[in-house]
């Protein structure tokens, strides 16, 4: 069963805490909100998959609240309840984006049955997105990562050699599982290597093997790393700081897929692909003599360059929301911390110097330390705290103004459609249907010309 978070709207206070504890007695997370408005506050929150709402409430109405949260998260599912179980009202709840209505008075099982069927829906989900979208890609929308996934999409079903190209902490290894997960290699094994990490001799010896007896302490046979990964993907991190000599040997494989294992001439033929990485400017080494320019050309058949963080904001408040949940079921935490829209805006900003890495780091110890409150500035490192927060004493025209959530969704809006493409395939960039894209655009134009 999939854990779902389910937020509980009604007038009646009493309705909506009782029912929290009913949800959370049945093994999921409930929070609660007293009026639409309110539950619109908690959405642009924090992450739910269930909206349950009263139909009939002060304000805005149940029906309109749908309309509006579907909107914020196309995804919810959202169920209407209702003492007034008229076919209109429920026509009207549907129509709005509803996935169905609840008549009252209903039971704890009526309650539990609907979320045994609400959690199937949301676990099918979760599964079918998990399966259509590579893992690197899930849930990026940014221009940079859209291109990227463009080209990792056609390049994979190939048998290139691929080199990845990047800031550290970029996801460059994520980036190599995804491509080899989208081959016809995905049932093979994917072997990494890190090339920083071996001495010369030790990664002759590792990766191409050695024979019993090719030097002290080689007391039995033993494959290689390219033998490992034979029907498969070997990955060769930080290739740049390859000797000269294990270039030469690499070179070799490349040139006709054979290998030999130290102390051994006997050559064996293995079918492996080689995708390689590095945060070094390839070329610049060839130019300085520090990288064999035939052996930079073969592994150049296909260059991905990975964008650093900086340049696909964008990303950054899916990614973060990402890892804070993966963090607090990592450290099984019993509340979900919540990030506020202020803090995200800031992190928006940020430089982020150590990319996604950086940032799930950071992740992680907010959701330690927050531990199912509100996060705030000081969960994060001191640096990234520091960097934060503004000047100390400086408030008015001397503090930086953080854009908001609706500055940085605008701002996204507006680089997608630069790229020239259709209104229709504009919308299934961004994650939103056409209709939402063109009352955006109507917002934002009307924004630009006095409005607010």
């Amino acid at each position: 069963m999939t854990r779902l978070n389910v937020l509980i709207v009604d007038d009646d206070e009493s309705i909506v805490k009782t029912l929290c504890m009913t949800v959370t007695s049945l093994g999921h997370r409930a929070a609660g909100a007293s009026s639409a408005e309110q539950a619109l506050h908690e959405l642009a929150r924090g992450e739910f998959d269930f909206l349950l709402t009263d139909l009939r409430m002060e304000g805005m109405s149940g029906v309109e609240l749908v309309g509006e949260a579907r909107h914020l998260r196309p995804s919810l599912v959202c169920v209407v309840m209702t003492a007034f179980a008229a076919f209109d009202n429920a026509v009207s709840a549907i129509r709005a984006g509803a996935w169905d209505y609840l008549p009252k008075p209903f039971d704890t099982e009526q309650l539990e049955h609907l979320l045994d069927k609400v959690s199937q829906i949301v676990g099918l989900r979760k599964e079918n997105e998990e399966l259509r979208a590579p893992s690197y890609f899930s849930g990026l929308s940014s221009p940079a990562s859209l291109e990227l996934r463009i080209l990792v999409e056609r390049l994979s079903p190939s048998e290139a050699t691929v080199l990845l190209s990047g800031e550290t902490g970029a996801g460059k290894t994520a980036l190599a599982r995804t491509i080899h997960n989208l081959s016809p290699r995905a049932d093979g094994p994917f072997v990494e290597v890190i090339c920083s990490s071996l001495a010369d001799t030790l990664f002759e010896s590792e990766v191409f093997g050695h024979v019993r007896g090719a030097f002290t302490g080689a007391v039995k046979d033993k494959p290689g790393k390219f033998e490992l990964a034979e029907g498969g993907t070997l990955f060769l991190d930080e290739i740049g700081e390859l000797s000269a000599s294990s270039q030469a040997r690499l070179l070799q494989f490349l040139e006709n897929r054979t290998v030999e294992r130290v102390g051994s001439n006997q050559a064996k033929r293995l079918d492996v692909r080689v995708i390689a990485a590095t945060n070094k400017e390839l070329a610049a080494l060839v130019q300085q003599g520090n990288f064999r320019e035939d052996l930079y050309y073969r592994l150049n058949v296909f260059e991905c360059r990975v964008p650093p963080l900086r340049e696909r904001r964008e990303d950054i408040p899916f990614l973060a929301r990402r890892f804070l949940q993966e963090a607090a079921r990592r450290n099984a935490l019993v509340e979900e911390p919540c990030l506020p829209g202020e803090i995200l805006a800031k992190l928006c900003l940020y430089e982020w110097p150590g990319n996604m890495r950086e940032l799930r780091n950071a992740m992680e110890r907010a959701a330690v330390l927050a531990a199912g409150r509100e996060v705030a500035v000081g969960d994060f490192p001191a640096g990234l705290a520091a960097a934060l927060e503004p000047a100390s004493g400086r408030e008015g025209s001397g503090t930086p103004r953080f854009p908001t959530l609706r500055d940085v969704e605008e701002a996204h809006i507006r680089r997608v459609l630069g790229m020239g493409v259709s209104m229709e395939r504009a919308a299934e960039m961004l994650g939103i249907n056409s209709v939402t894209l063109w009352r955006k655009r109507k917002e934002m134009m009307g924004r630009e010309n006095g409005g607010n």
